[in-house]
């Protein structure tokens, strides 16, 4: 008898996981940087959407062997609410700032959405315990 072979994560599940923990980093990063003269409402509407990618950052970390279909469906449903927030505040930007601000998250997450919407990623989530 041969001994069981551990499942290998897809190279889409962690191409996802990089870029998630990468946004979750450039989210501090842009926070940091556009706080200076905001009052408290406008750092809570720059920080609304950055919390959710930081929750998608968190899951992204049970991607290693504890996580199943669950957690990919949940990251990829709390993505599109992230992708249709940035699209709206990038097509209504008044300063370069939050262009640039919602551009970030949509250019890092429509690949996350895309890469775990591919077959293997799907069937690596659903495999057997």
């Amino acid at each position: 008898m041969s001994a069981p072979t551990a499942a290998v994560m897809p190279r889409q599940v962690r191409t996802a996981r990089l870029l998630l923990l990468g946004m979750a980093f450039a989210g501090m990063v842009v926070i940091l940087a556009l706080q200076e003269g905001m009052t408290s409402y406008g750092l809570g509407d720059l920080m609304a959407p950055w919390i959710l990618v930081w929750v998608c950052a968190l899951l992204a970390l049970t991607y290693d062997g504890r996580a199943r279909g669950g957690t990919r469906v949940t990251t990829v449903v709390v993505m599109v609410f992230v992708l249709v927030s940035s699209f709206n505040q990038a097509l209504g930007a008044t300063a370069p700032s939050e262009f640039v601000d919602a551009a970030l998250r949509i250019v890092l997450g429509l690949p996350v959405v895309v890469l775990l919407l591919l077959p293997e990623p799907t069937a690596w989530f659903d495999r057997a315990k």
